[in-house]
């Protein structure tokens, strides 16, 4: 418990640091680009987060299932070659959708809007495949820090790499748009390779693609498929839909859709942080019962604290919109209402999931996120022409949905005190429901802040005893 505890800070300290400065240059290039160019950049920036995702092939999770349990694994033999071999899997993996990405921009005229110019086209390519490689490559080393242990080495990606990228990415926008902004990216990652390199050493070997580790490959392919082929049929979907959202509703809406995002970014920062050291700490255990046992009051009191912090954004957004981001985004007063209950969902379901992970039940998340991420599509494609971004929305809330209950039954029934957490499954619906209202056109958006007033002062009362544990938690120096 004391080295998950500690783990979590090292994490929890580089992501809320980087997160801060992070939302602050996200500040600086939302009023310089405004609605339209940061729309651009968003697509652009999501290109880059689905390649960072569709590269690692499973073989992140091949790899903390295989070595996580023990930080000196990675300097065995078989962890030495699993280490290389995933290096080497990220590395091919990354040139070829670079190769593919070039020739559907380039030849097929994908991805950007057909009113940007063909000159400014083709530099945009340049940067964005300069950006995917760097990023593309440098996935796999992430990773090896984490089976490894080195939080602290880890934390710097949050601490530092991401806000630096922003701040430069920003400093850039100011002098050439959204060129600019990519050229200060590229600067960071190039930098950010060097640097792991130089601390990994041999582990991390991105540049070898020849001859291939068949061993080493085989074994996080098997482990890591059935994981990987989720997370690709939802990016075979959502992004798609992103660029359907971009053509049918105009880049604005993207741009409303990313102040969302970057609100959602610093709403997520506590189990993005932790959920890493939780899997780590749960595959050292082999009793289905205990992990779930372990997961219990961290899920209670994350699900109680992001929950509060919905229900006071959705009593102040207006204000918070408009101070921070300017008038011309108060637009996004509904998307960011969606997208924060979304990062809700979504990190419920990311830590209800951890223990059937760590027990290897692959193929039970294989079935409820890729029958969401069909359903999601199916739903997607018929709606977004008539409905724009609320449909987008809804269609991201449901692929987030459907999951959680299907991962949140097996765990259900093997908590100690379900009940626990009825109050907090209540009020969460009620938001739900009535967000789901006010993106139809059902209900109007002035009748959330007296509900979320309202629901925050019942579960802060009913939940008085979590935020104690909490304090008395954080306070502890053991």
């Amino acid at each position: 418990m004391i080295q998950m505890r500690r783990g979590w800070f090292h994490l929890a300290s580089g992501a809320g640091l980087g997160r801060i400065f992070g939302f602050l240059s996200n500040l600086l290039l939302s009023r310089w680009l405004g609605p339209v160019d940061l729309g651009l950049f968003n697509l652009v920036t999501t290109t880059v987060q689905t390649t960072d995702t569709l590269v690692r092939f499973g073989g992140d999770y091949a790899l903390n299932f295989e070595l996580g349990a023990q930080p000196e694994s990675i300097h065995s033999e078989h962890g030495a070659l699993l280490a290389r071999a995933f290096s080497q899997l990220c590395s091919i993996t990354t040139a070829l959708l670079c190769i593919s990405i070039a020739l559907w921009v380039w030849f097929g005229q994908g991805l950007f809007p057909a009113s940007i110019a063909s000159t400014q086209r083709s530099s945009l390519t340049l940067l964005l495949l300069l950006m995917l490689l760097c990023e593309g490559c440098s996935a796999s080393a992430w990773e090896i820090l984490l089976v490894a242990h080195r939080t602290n080495l880890l934390a710097l990606r949050h601490g530092l790499f991401f806000p630096l990228r922003l701040l430069l990415a920003s400093c850039g926008a100011l002098f050439d748009g959204v060129s600019g902004a990519m050229c200060g990216w590229v600067i960071v990652s190039v930098f950010q390779c060097f640097w792991l390199k130089s601390v990994l050493g041999d582990n991390w070997t991105p540049l070898r693609t020849w001859p291939p580790l068949v061993v080493g490959l085989r074994k996080l392919l098997g482990r890591g498929l059935p994981f990987y082929a989720s997370n690709l049929l939802a990016s075979l979907i959502f992004f798609p839909l992103l660029i359907k959202l971009a053509a049918d509703s105009g880049l604005a809406q993207v741009g409303y859709l990313r102040v969302g995002q970057i609100l959602q970014q610093l709403f997520a920062f506590l189990p993005a942080t932790f959920v890493p050291v939780l899997f780590l700490r749960l595959r050292a255990e082999s009793d289905f019962g205990r992990q779930v046992c372990l997961l219990e009051k961290p899920l209670r009191i994350i699900w109680l604290l992001l929950l509060e912090v919905l229900l006071l954004y959705c009593a102040l957004d207006n204000i918070v919109i408009q101070s921070l981001f300017g008038a011309s985004f108060l637009s996004a007063l509904l998307p960011t209402r969606l997208l924060l209950l979304t990062s809700l969902f979504e990190s419920l379901c990311q830590l209800v999931v951890q223990p059937l992970l760590a027990a290897g039940l692959t193929r039970l998340y294989g079935f409820w996120q890729n029958g969401a991420a069909i359903l999601s599509a199916i739903l997607g494609w018929l709606w977004i022409p008539d409905a724009g971004l609320s449909a987008y929305l809804l269609v991201r809330l449901l692929y987030v949905i459907i999951p959680f209950i299907g991962f949140g039954n097996p765990v259900l029934k093997e908590m100690y005190e379900p009940k626990k957490n009825l109050s907090l499954a209540l009020v969460s619906g009620a938001v739900l429901i009535l967000l789901i209202l006010q993106s139809l056109n059902i209900t109007e958006l002035v009748l959330t802040p007296a509900f979320s007033i309202l629901a925050f002062l019942l579960i802060a009362l009913l939940h008085r005893q979590d935020h104690f544990s909490l304090h008395k938690t954080l306070m502890s120096r053991n």
